[in-house]
């Protein structure tokens, strides 16, 4: 007599059902005709283990073996069924001499629970399996919006597309359809390092990657080698033939910008069924290699989705980027153009900023462990050190370029004067000995003596013009000069009274004074307002957060430590760690620039001894001078060329950061 099992509802599972040798010979089983079950006898847990079994027949051998409990504990999917009611553990109570109904009945219940157990199972690990990547996309969603580094951002996509479907290599083209051409980007491989250089080709569909540019079609192959012939695209197998890699699966990705357009293509190559098989040349992987699946497939889709979103906004950032660049270049340029004998100083300035800011961070100095630079750090320091002189723009012309005290212009004045003072006295002269024949006293001794008066008149006033054209020079104001100015000063005021004009006049007068240089005191505070007009226009620039100091640490170039600097006196507490850095930076190039036509560069030695003594007076940083000194920062801009500017005979203009330039006088 047969007893049929009815196959479970929606199902085409087989169940394996394990059971001792004793319980086979049972008339039951005999009988039974199987349909969606397999029996399997087995003498011991450990083989039960290795078919993963759906039910096991606890019988008198098997329970021998091990325990209920172990049982349960090596098998928690398997239903366990035993004869002994008293035995506990046990799922199912069943005996071979139950009548044969009621046995059937029993047995396709317990195949109903297994594949409801199943079916749960399997809903819960796809449900953890849909949460698990939800939290990946949503995970990798926030690590590449943060990126805005093009090249880091794309290693990162890469990555988490191998992480993601456990690929052994991945690519990634950047699309420009614009100009019609792919470049292939950036590779990955687990398996094995090779030489990687960048290569452009033309947007077309004879390659995979341009085919799926062109049509925004996801294509999902199998096997790279059994590509069609009548497909319109083919695999490139150099790669494979020049390092004996062998590519298999290959799934290859549109990635889409916000307009729907393709900004890029992933390509992904070799799933493995575990990530960390290594796909070596030469050896058999067919078995290791799975292809693409429908799961897989719908998660990296997702993952070229913000992939696309992702590097065109980074791509954009990196253009606001290089638009912001050039326009501080250009702005830097044309104040240089405006101040050609210090053209290159904004430059320098900025490359020895951030060498000694790189140095920092990599120092060990107790100070300096909170100052750790960043490259946004790096680049907001930059900023601030190629705009620190920008305030020149609020600096009148007639002052940046003031070469001497007094212009040409007014010499040029001061010499017709004394001219017009010549003729004058000449005039005088003749008058006199006019006077004299009149009365009849004119004799050639009286008019000798009148002559000899002239001429030393005349002597005393070419005197005084060498005395004005030596004085006017931007040197150290020597005594001689400056008592012969006191001279001029007394001789004036008699001769204004009798001839009715000044030959040199209180302005002119007090310029001429100047002791040292060739600027008043409110010549040099204009000079020294630059900072304050640097600030102001940078204040205007709405800065991102990471460049938001920018304005503060270029307003701050020019303080001291010691509380002695300018525009504000503040003290070591108050100036920006990046500001102390561009102070020294911003002396040495003052000291050392070669590009001044009215001041001499004193090599780097010397001026690593002026910055030294200006540490030992508290002025600027101490620390920060031995670790500019000790790393060599300030070699940065040895023999580092800058474009030279066409300096007529005449062009001069004051360096507002002219060490020098600031001291009192």
């Amino acid at each position: 007599m047969s007893f049929p099992l009815e196959r479970p509802t929606n199902s085409d599972a087989v169940l394996t059902i394990c059971l001792g040798a004793e319980s086979l010979s049972q008339p039951f089983w005999q009988q039974l005709t199987l349909g969606a079950l397999h029996l399997r006898v087995v003498s011991s847990l450990a083989e039960a283990n290795t078919v993963d079994p759906a039910m096991v027949l606890l019988d008198t051998s098997l329970l021998l073996c091990a325990s209920p409990d172990e049982w349960r504990c090596t098998l928690p999917n398997a239903l366990l069924m035993s004869a002994n009611a008293a035995l506990d553990g046990v799922d199912v109570l069943f005996a071979p001499h139950f009548p044969a109904q009621q046995s059937r009945k029993i047995l396709q219940n317990a195949c109903e629970t297994v594949i409801q157990r199943r079916r749960i199972r399997d809903s819960d690990a796809a449900m953890a399996s849909i949460e698990g990547n939800l939290d990946k996309l949503a995970s990798v969603g926030i690590a590449l919006a943060a990126e805005n580094d093009l090249a880091v951002l794309l290693r990162k996509i890469l990555a988490e597309g191998q992480n993601m479907s456990d690929c052994d290599a991945a690519s990634l083209f950047l699309v420009n359809a614009e100009e019609g051409h792919i470049t292939f980007k950036l590779t990955q491989n687990d398996s094995m390092d090779f030489p990687f250089e960048e290569r452009r080709f033309a947007l077309n569909s004879q390659s995979i990657a341009g085919y799926v540019a062109l049509t925004t079609e996801p294509l999902n192959i199998v096997d790279a080698y059994e590509i069609p012939p009548s497909a319109p695209y083919g695999f490139n197998k150099s790669f494979d033939e020049n390092t004996g890699y062998r590519t298999v699966s290959m799934l290859t990705l549109p990635a889409l910008n916000k307009n729907k357009n393709v900004i890029a293509v992933l390509q992904f190559i070799n799933r493995k069924k575990q990530r960390d098989i290594q796909l070596t040349p030469g050896m058999d992987t067919r078995n290791d290699i799975l292809p693409f699946d429908e799961s897989t497939c719908r998660l990296l889709q997702a993952l070229a989705g913000q992939a696309g979103v992702a590097i065109e906004n980074a791509i954009l950032h990196n253009d606001i980027r290089r638009l912001f660049e050039g326009f501080v270049k250009a702005s830097v340029m044309a104040i240089e153009q405006r101040d050609p004998t210090t053209s290159g100083h904004s430059f320098r300035v900025a490359e020895l900023c951030v060498a000694l800011a790189r140095a920092v961070s990599i120092e060990t100095h107790p100070q300096h462990c909170c100052e750790v630079h960043s490259e946004a750090k790096l680049r907001e320091l930059r900023y601030a050190a190629l705009l620190h002189d920008f305030g020149k723009v609020g600096v009148r012309e007639s002052v940046l370029v003031k070469s001497k005290k007094l212009s040409h212009e007014n010499i040029h004045s001061i010499h017709y004067r004394i001219l017009l003072a010549k003729e004058k006295l000449k005039n005088r002269a003749l008058q006199e000995q006019l006077q004299q024949y009149r009365k009849g006293i004119g004799t050639p001794e009286n008019s000798a003596r009148i002559e000899q008066a002239l001429q030393i008149e005349l002597n005393r006033l070419d005197h005084f013009f060498e005395t004005i054209v030596k004085a006017n020079e931007p040197s150290i104001l020597e005594s001689a000069s400056a008592t012969d100015l006191q001279r001029l000063a007394s001789y004036g005021p008699a001769f204004e009274r009798e001839h009715g004009f000044a030959i040199v006049s209180d302005y002119e007068f007090a310029m001429l004074s100047i002791p040292k240089g060739s600027l008043s005191r409110d010549e040099r505070l204009e000079i020294e307002s630059h900072v304050t007009h640097t600030r102001n226009f940078l204040q205007l620039i709405p800065w991102t957060e990471e460049f938001r100091r920018v304005p503060e640490i270029a307003g701050a170039h020019h303080e001291k430590l010691n509380g002695t600097g300018y525009p504000e006196g503040r003290s070591a507490g108050e100036i920006p760690f990046a500001s102390k850095i561009m102070t020294i930076c911003d002396i040495y190039d003052a000291l050392t620039a070669s590009d001044r036509p009215y001041k001499a560069a004193v090599p780097a030695e010397f001026a690593l001894d002026i910055l030294q003594k200006e540490a030992k007076a508290g002025a600027v940083d101490q620390s920060l001078m031995n670790v500019f000194i000790e790393s060599g920062a300030y070699k940065v801009i040895e023999n580092r060329q800058h474009p030279e500017s066409s300096l007529g005979d005449l062009h001069f203009s004051h360096h507002v950061c002219d060490f020098d330039l600031h001291e009192s006088h």
